[in-house]
């Protein structure tokens, strides 16, 4: 059977793959020893500030250079970003954590006579409120003009910046750049700028690597072309194409069977639970969970499960599980049936569930009370190495109970907090 050959020879590259990274000890890490992988702040920003930092401990100006004609430039020619392209010849002083009195702390800021350059850096963290905006105003107050203000929005893997967090400022004013393209091709071709300075070019592969650990792009060069090499041979294209055709209908499938075993683990738990959209309406499931994958836009995601929970004084309280590429969950509020942003008779439920789980991620928009929560073990549905651990099936259950249990005690939690009535 030719699939069955087709796999027989990919586990066998993968093999082969997996004891070459042994025999080289590629596990080794310096960045993952002294460091959390995915450290914004202490890691990331401090080592991709170095780098860029022309006067840097590597003293090659050339990784700068690179930045701006292989990154830069390419994103104000690709996007909306109406900004005139950069001259790599013209270096730039670099810092990282620059707090400027008034509208907050820069992760990366790169400054020349003429232009300004900001990198926020989102890695986890999600958007604070007006914080492109206010980084613009404030490169605005030091004396650039709009025209010389370049802000980049650094995330892993393109997600769009939100309306919460770039504030008034347009598309045009602003650039969107990733660690899983842009990063990691920069990183290549620094790689070879360093070919005879084997201290900077191993440092640099160890970064390389840990970028794909963030991004779920593991796969060696040499594992990626043997890739390539497998699928000009026979075949090989032909079975691969037709069975990619079949990724999304897994996708959709896979989904859908974790939204039906959530909802019989809650029933279980005494919780009924029921699908809806993001106004807490009830809508069909399978339409929804098949935009999800049909089209990128956002009104697309959104949707999950909710159960009312209490009520307080004229509004019902809801635990709403929401899709919004990550599975996460909060407390949210109905009137007449439609969720509402909360009103201030709920300030104080608000108020102590935030002091009860100050760990909960706040856009701001008052669509959930406190804050929404990602479940211990977090689950994306458009990230490819997140997706794996519910393939299989015990581990699929596995996840559900655990993430079902942890809903079930944040709720009797709130409960707790007696101001909701049954």
């Amino acid at each position: 059977m030719p699939y069955k050959v087709f796999f027989n020879e990919l586990k066998k590259i993968e093999q082969a793959s997996i004891e070459q990274e042994s025999s080289t000890k590629h596990a080794f890490n310096i960045f993952t020893i002294l460091r959390k992988y995915d450290e914004e702040v202490g890691l990331h920003s401090k080592f991709l500030a170095e780098i860029l930092n022309p006067q840097g401990s590597h003293a090659m100006p050339v990784f700068q250079q690179i930045f701006i004609d292989e990154v830069i430039n390419p994103a104000i020619d690709a996007q909306e970003w109406q900004q005139k392209p950069l001259d790599s010849n013209v270096l730039y002083d670099c810092e990282t954590e620059i707090l400027i009195r008034g509208f907050g702390r820069v992760d990366i800021i790169l400054k020349s006579s003429d232009n300004v350059i900001v990198i926020e850096n989102k890695i986890h963290a999600s958007d604070q409120k007006n914080q492109l905006q206010r980084y613009f105003e404030a490169c605005n107050k030091l004396g650039y003009s709009p025209k010389n203000i370049y802000i980049l929005y650094l995330n892993k893997d393109g997600v769009q910046v939100t309306a919460h967090g770039k504030g008034n400022l347009r598309d045009d004013q602003f650039g969107q750049i990733n660690y899983k393209d842009d990063i990691s091709h920069w990183l290549d071709l620094c790689i070879k700028e360093a070919k005879n300075y084997p201290h900077i070019e191993q440092t640099l592969k160890q970064y390389g690597r840990l970028i794909g650990s963030l991004t779920g792009d593991n796969r060696s060069a040499k594992m990626k072309k043997s890739h390539v090499d497998f699928l000009y041979k026979d075949n090989n294209f032909e079975l691969a194409y037709d069975l990619s055709q079949s990724l999304t209908s897994f996708q959709v499938d896979l989904q859908n069977k974790i939204w039906k075993l959530l909802l019989v683990a809650f029933q279980k738990k005494g919780y009924i639970f029921k699908f809806c959209d993001k106004d807490l309406q009830s809508c069909d499931e399978n339409r929804k969970v098949k935009n999800y994958y049909k089209n990128e836009s956002r009104k697309n995601r959104f949707y999950g499960i909710q159960c009312e929970i209490g009520t307080l004084d004229n509004y019902k309280v809801h635990c709403f599980i929401q899709l919004n590429h990550n599975i996460y969950y909060g407390v949210s509020i109905s009137f007449d049936g439609k969720r509402i942003q909360y009103p201030d008779e709920s300030i104080s439920l608000s108020q102590q569930i935030a002091i009860t789980y100050p760990d909960l991620i706040d856009s701001g928009k008052k669509w959930f009370l406190g804050g929404h929560i990602l479940p211990s073990s977090p689950l994306n549905f458009k990230k490819v190495n997140s997706i794996y651990k519910v393939t299989e099936k015990n581990a699929r259950d596995k996840w559900v109970d655990n993430t079902v249990n942890e809903i079930v005690f944040f709720i009797d939690n709130v409960k707790a907090l007696e101001l909701i009535s049954d």
